[in-house]
């Protein structure tokens, strides 16, 4: 190798414009991976960072995306992350437009944030050196599962990347298997009552409410993972409620018929069965919401029939996320259009596709490059099934619940059902309350402020996992949560900073 060449009248060596060492000129026989560090150095800008020790931590993240040695260690594909970091990074911050309103500059956000997840360059094939390898080391067949899977994703499922392995969960026998049956139904929902298997039971029994885009089972998901299976086993008279499909008939209806056919009628079901005079209710996500109307529904008839509330992963105060400014009528009206189907339903599918885009590098990206770049699928996994059996919404349900959400009406005091204010201060039941740290869905600062709308005692128990992860916590040596000393203050913050983990399930605390 011969010395580098100085310029006339300069005493220091020519420095790259990544600012690395000094430039080496090679013979002919240089190898090729010398090349591509010397063009890399040359196209990289002057804010990227210069290869070495300093350079491997910086590039070290919990973005699963770029785990790949590759990232890393080659100069090219170092590179050509530090320019996709650097210009995701301007799209978001240009996406904080201040002289926008906020409920418009959150749209800009969440637009910005979609755009640059879809744009991350592993979910392009000359982009990921992972799937590069596997196209290498299978001679190309790799590639050719990827098209047939691209093929079978693009016919089956419009196009959307397959999340988990089809056909591998069946309902009633690897999903929603605890002995039960329909013990009522009428045309929003059925009643499920399930077997006993205790000796004794106790006296006062148990109603799950879902929410009504999910099916029921996220209650019973499987054996060993399933709340309905451990209530039963623990001597609870267990019942959930499971929402049906709504057809065009059902198209029309909004929340005052839901909560009058579903959640109150299914009330009545479980205390003429029982003979019991109160009922503990469980609510999930938007489910939660509609048993803590409930319980104030009751509450404002002066019926003490509900002896407790579990609220799981429910929000009710929007005030961080809605601000000062609402949005307008015309943007709920537009997003239920976009979202409905031909017979007037906001299709559950859409919805999911919705829910999708919230955390769409795990949710999307990753099985598109999993099963079309690399040709694999996914491995079953039982949530992921659950999550894409959607059920249709009517329109207007759909629409009022976007409303409320805008506009906070619950947390406020003025939402009505059948011309009945719902004042959730007025629940003085102990309740107990859970929420997920790493929920992306519905924050676990929203659930906290949601859970001090209650007038009673709430135990706020906080757990590590996602939304629906959350809810299935069955007793394992890793369960833990997080509960607070005394009270719920105004800021999440300080309880936070006040709280202590406890290293069981929250299945045994509740």
């Amino acid at each position: 190798m011969r010395a580098p060449t100085r310029r006339p009248g300069k005493e220091t060596e020519p420095v790259s414009p990544c600012g690395s060492e000094p430039y080496a000129y090679e013979d002919e026989d240089s190898d090729r991976s010398t090349w591509r560090a010397r063009i890399a150095r040359y196209a990289c800008p002057a804010w990227l960072p210069r290869s070495g020790p300093a350079t491997e931590r910086a590039l070290r993240s919990d973005d699963q995306r770029f785990s790949d040695p590759a990232w890393s260690s080659d100069p090219g594909y170092r590179c050509l992350r530090r320019a996709y970091e650097k210009w995701r990074h301007l799209t978001l911050t240009a996406a904080e437009a201040p002289f926008l309103p906020a409920w418009r500059r959150r749209q800009m956000q969440f637009l910005a944030q979609i755009l640059t997840d879809a744009m991350a360059p592993t979910n392009f094939l000359p982009g990921n050196p992972a799937a590069l390898r596997r196209a290498a080391e299978t001679r190309g067949m790799s590639l050719v599962r990827g098209a047939d899977n691209f093929m079978d994703d693009l016919v089956h499922r419009r196009g959307r990347p397959a999340k988990t392995l089809p056909g591998t969960h069946r309902v009633g026998q690897d999903l929603a298997a605890t002995p039960g049956r329909v013990v009522y139904r009428n045309d929003l929902m059925e009643v499920l009552q399930y077997e006993p298997q205790t000796a004794e039971v106790h006296q006062v029994p148990l109603l799950l409410v879902p929410a009504w885009v999910n099916k029921f089972y996220i209650f019973d998901l499987a054996p060993g993972r399933s709340i309905t299976e451990w209530a039963v086993r623990e001597g609870f008279t267990v019942f959930t409620v499971s929402f049906r499909d709504p057809g065009p008939d059902q198209a029309g209806f909004g929340l005052d018929d839901y909560f009058l056919r579903a959640p109150v009628r299914a009330m009545d079901v479980v205390q003429e069965i029982t003979g019991s005079p109160r009922v503990h209710l469980v609510g999930a996500c938007a489910g939660g919401m509609l048993a803590a109307a409930t319980a104030a529904w009751f509450t404002a008839e002066g019926k003490a029939r509900v002896a407790s509330l579990t609220l799981l992963m429910s929000a009710m105060d929007f005030t961080k996320e809605t601000g000062d400014e609402k949005p307008p009528p015309m943007e709920t009206s537009l997003l239920t259009r976009m979202l409905s189907n031909r017979k007037g339903l906001v299709d559950g599918e859409r919805i999911s596709f919705l829910f999708d885009l919230l955390r769409s590098p795990d949710t999307i990206w990753q099985p598109l490059a999993l099963g079309w770049l690399m040709g694999e699928r996914p491995r079953p996994f039982d949530i992921l099934t659950w999550s894409e059996d959607g059920i249709d919404v009517p329109g207007p349900l759909f629409e009022q619940m976007l409303r409320i959400t805008a506009e906070n009406t619950l947390a406020r005091g003025l939402m009505t059902i059948k011309d009945r204010t719902i004042d959730l201060s007025t629940v003085t039941q102990d309740a107990f309350v859970v929420a997920g740290s790493r929920d992306h869905i519905i924050s676990w600062e929203t659930v906290y402020r949601s859970a001090r709308l209650l007038g009673g005692e709430v135990a706020f128990h906080l757990v590590p996992s996602g939304h629906a992860g959350s809810i299935i916590s069955p007793p394992r040596p890793k369960a833990e949560y997080r509960t607070g000393r005394v009270g719920l203050p105004a800021d999440p913050r300080n309880w936070w900073a006040g709280s202590s983990t406890h290293h069981e399930s929250w299945w045994q605390s509740w």
